[in-house]
């Protein structure tokens, strides 16, 4: 599903971290309907056993049971799935924007540095060759404003896509942490899904409550949130 929805990107000329440009794919009747095409051919084929585990005649069509994926391209790319899967339940996960920019940024400085590890040890043979990749795709979530534009950027697409769906549940990151029982419990409910107390308390036990609100433990990253509050404010933050 990762990948299909990368191609679906490649498709509108956007990327992960610059998803705006799938608005005018998904709004393109002729484009749709040869992407959906593909992908449910794709879905159907052999290749969806990496996904399934079995072999199955129709693909992942002929699972059986409760499934799903998580990807955060799902957002900006839910009018293709929904085309598909018109009942699909739909789960909206909401986080802070500035910890989801400070982890960006952190992921970036780490895909950095080995990206320019790579370019490095490649450098001496560009003298008769040329690279065929970039040192890194996109700069943008390599600070804290371009993570928090992104942030906003996506939101944004996010909710207007679900103003037009009414079966969806929305969760924020930060209440599933500080009373994850209870989120827990309205997610299962949302999917009619039963499972034992047992199971539920060790979801619980394995979460990091902690991890909510993390950038107000540093106190520049506090200052960025005063200083973007009207971003932040924009999207019920």
């Amino acid at each position: 599903f990762i990948g299909l929805n990368e191609w679906i990107y490649e498709n509108a000329g956007a990327s992960w971290e610059r998803p705006i440009a799938l608005a005018e794919l998904t709004k393109l009747t002729p484009a749709m309907e040869a992407i959906e095409a593909y992908v449910r051919k794709r879905l159907s084929s052999r290749s969806s056993r990496a996904y399934s585990g079995e072999s199955l005649k129709n693909g992942v069509f002929d699972m059986e049971g409760t499934w799903g994926w998580k990807d955060p391209r799902n957002g900006p790319s839910l009018p293709l799935w929904k085309s598909i899967w018109p009942d699909m339940k739909v789960i909206h996960v909401l986080r802070h924007g500035v910890d989801v920019a400070a982890s960006l940024k952190t992921r970036n400085s780490n895909h950095w540095e080995g990206g320019v590890s790579r370019f490095k040890k490649w450098l001496p043979t560009y003298s008769w060759r040329s690279s065929r990749y970039p040192i890194m795709r996109g700069q943008r979530s390599a600070t804290m404003e371009g993570g928090l534009s992104f942030w906003s950027e996506q939101v944004g697409m996010e909710m207007e896509i679900l103003s037009t769906i009414d079966d969806k549940h929305t969760v924020r990151y930060e209440e599933l942490l500080s009373s994850p029982r209870d989120q827990i419990s309205r997610i299962l409910e949302y999917l009619s899904i039963d499972i034992s107390e047992e199971k539920i308390s060790a979801i619980e036990a394995d979460i990091n409550h902690s991890r909510a609100f993390a950038f107000r433990q540093v106190p520049e990253l506090v200052e960025f949130a005063e200083n973007n509050s009207s971003v932040l404010e924009k999207h019920g933050y």
